[in-house]
């Protein structure tokens, strides 16, 4: 029987399962390094569907790798990503 303290935390499976796929890591690459990305750019430069980029940025911000900041702009909301470590 495995010792329960040595089970890994919501946060560290949230983590492991952000960091196993490689879309994800090129997401979050290039957040880093371009300082933030809305979604329909992360879309064009990385050859995503806008579904798949959100379902990706989903999986970035429940591991609290990726932020979405919200703004108005011209009277319309406007969502932008950056990387956690960015923010």
């Amino acid at each position: 029987m495995q010792d329960p303290s040595k089970q890994p935390s919501q946060e560290e499976l949230a983590l492991k399962r952000a960091l196993e796929h490689p879309k994800r890591l090129e997401i979050f690459g290039y957040l880093t390094q371009e300082g933030g990305a809305d979604e329909a750019e992360l879309v064009a430069a990385l050859d995503l569907t806008a579904l798949r980029a959100r379902y990706h940025l989903t999986v970035l911000q429940d591991a609290h790798l990726v932020v979405r900041m919200e703004g108005v702009d011209r009277g319309k909301t406007t969502s932008s990503y950056l990387a956690a470590s960015a923010a």
